[in-house]
């Protein structure tokens, strides 16, 4: 049941309404049904995961309240790790070792049984994994009511691709009491009409020249392959922002405020910076669950290195069973590496130019690199192996600038205006958002004919320009793959 599927159009006002006419004391365990149901919708044999997932986190999370048992906690992260271990990375698993194995002459290969991924396992076996390590620390109390947990672990917005829950921020809205509010209505649609917004005119729109360019990047120009490869890195983007609006905007128009994901990244100075402004929700669970827990930054600058190089490696593989993802995380943490051990140097350079710190020539200039540094990491995201990662870059140093017609790339000349005028906006909002905070708070506190008229031409630039026909998977989120 993707959010843009019209399943979704009909459960998600049928689900608040009820919420809303129902007493308070039924209110969770109405959400909790229809949570689940909406999982069910991706999968009936998904369901039992996550059910099985929340049971176990519950009495897990009473006993460690009781008696903080570190093996306990243990068992439980090796459980969630293992599953997680089995469902995703046992083909990987077995190639590393098979390649290996290989260099010593020695010939193996396993039959690895293709296992069933339950949709947003990744999502939920992390926000299951903080919870209980927050009850271990003492940072949050247990929770008591076995619905309030489950539906901690199950709420619909953000159980399939996030943003991650975190208990002390989600499990106390559960108790309180959500009255109807219409300004809450108004800032849910504004989210939810600019994420259809970004998937629709931008990402999936784009999504057709980026696969088609990957596919083939030897039958293009550089010019033509570096635009594919830059306009991945706003597909991305705007892929994953717009899920994360939506989600955040479906849970707004209840009373719930789930963690931003993102905080205008592109805009970031340094690879650090972006990091801490993109999916906002798995860096703050990376910094406070393994980062801090190796150290941090606490025990010298060598050691900060090695548990930031260990974080992107972890994270990269997070994201999908592939050298590939692994290779896209280290980079991002070579990049964070390098970009520390130089800010001396890059400082003095910048004194001996005469070029202000936050001189906008010098800002500018670092926002650039941080773009083109993020999209050369990027292209070992989408090529889907090192080497078609490598063929891209390499495609991207050709001799040869443009060698096919634009209609080879997937999209006309009006496909590329409308591409183009929709970024504008994108660009447009995100400054806005950048200097004055979040845009749907401001337009929801328009007069009502403004509001309606921000809102409507949302509606209709997706209605009437979004991309749909050949090529082009409404169902499709790039995140819910992890």
């Amino acid at each position: 049941m993707s959010f843009l599927s019209p399943s979704y159009f009909a459960f998600f006002p049928v689900t608040v309404l009820i919420y809303f006419l129902l007493p308070q004391k039924c209110r969770n365990l109405w959400l909790l049904i229809g949570s689940w149901f909406f999982y069910a919708c991706a999968g009936p044999e998904y369901l039992p995961f996550l059910v099985g997932s929340s049971i176990a986190v519950y009495f897990a999370a009473r006993r460690l309240e009781k008696k903080p048992q570190k093996a306990l906690l243990v068992f439980m992260l090796a459980l969630f790790i293992g599953l997680l271990t089995l469902f995703k990375y046992l083909g990987f698993a077995a190639n590393v070792i098979s390649s290996a194995l290989s260099v010593f002459g020695l010939d193996w290969t396993a039959a690895v049984p293709k296992l069933l991924l339950p949709a947003g396992i990744s999502f939920y076996f992390f926000a299951a994994m903080g919870y209980l390590i927050d009850v271990y620390r003492g940072k949050v109390p247990a929770e008591k009511d076995f619905v309030k947990s489950a539906l901690f672990l199950s709420f619909f917005p953000s159980l399939l691709s996030g943003p991650i829950a975190r208990a002390d921020r989600l499990l106390p809205q559960f108790e309180q009491r959500h009255e109807f509010s219409w300004r809450d209505v108004r800032v849910g649609l504004f989210r939810f009409a600019y994420g259809a917004f970004l998937k629709l005119l931008i990402a999936d729109r784009l999504a057709v020249m980026v696969d088609t360019v990957f596919a083939s990047p030897q039958s293009f120009g550089s010019l033509q392959v570096i635009a594919a490869a830059c306009a991945f890195s706003i597909q991305i983007y705007c892929d994953f922002a717009a899920y994360s609006h939506m989600a955040i905007g479906s849970a707004r128009a209840m009373g719930f405020k789930l963690t931003e994901n993102f905080n205008t990244p592109y805009f970031s100075r340094s690879v650090a910076e972006f990091w801490r402004r993109w999916h906002i929700s798995l860096s703050t669970w990376f910094r406070d669950y393994l980062y801090i827990p190796l150290g941090g930054n606490r025990r010298g600058k060598a050691r900060k290195y090695i548990n930031v190089l260990i974080v992107f490696a972890v994270s990269g593989l997070w994201h999908g069973a592939a050298t590939s993802f692994l290779v896209w995380g280290l980079l991002n943490g070579i990049y964070q590496v390098i970009g520390s051990i130089t800010a001396p140097l890059r400082a003095r350079v910048r004194s001996a130019l005469r070029l202000e710190d936050n001189g906008k020539l010098t800002v500018l200039w670092q926002m650039l690199c941080v773009f083109v540094l993020a999209t050369v990491a990027w292209t070992f995201f989408e090529a889907g192996s090192v080497s078609g990662a490598i063929d891209v870059l390499r495609a991207c140093a050709g001799s040869t600038l443009w060698a096919a017609p634009l209609s080879a790339m997937g999209m006309d000349k009006w496909e590329l205006v409308v591409a183009a005028v929709s970024c504008i906006v994108m660009l447009i909002a995100d400054i806005l958002h950048f200097r004055h905070g979040d845009q749907a708070e401001r337009a929801a506190d328009k007069p009502w004919p403004l509001r309606c008229l921000l809102l409507l031409a949302l509606l209709f630039a997706s209605l009437i320009f979004g991309s749909y026909g050949t090529g082009y998977d409404a169902q499709s989120f790039i995140y819910g793959q992890f």
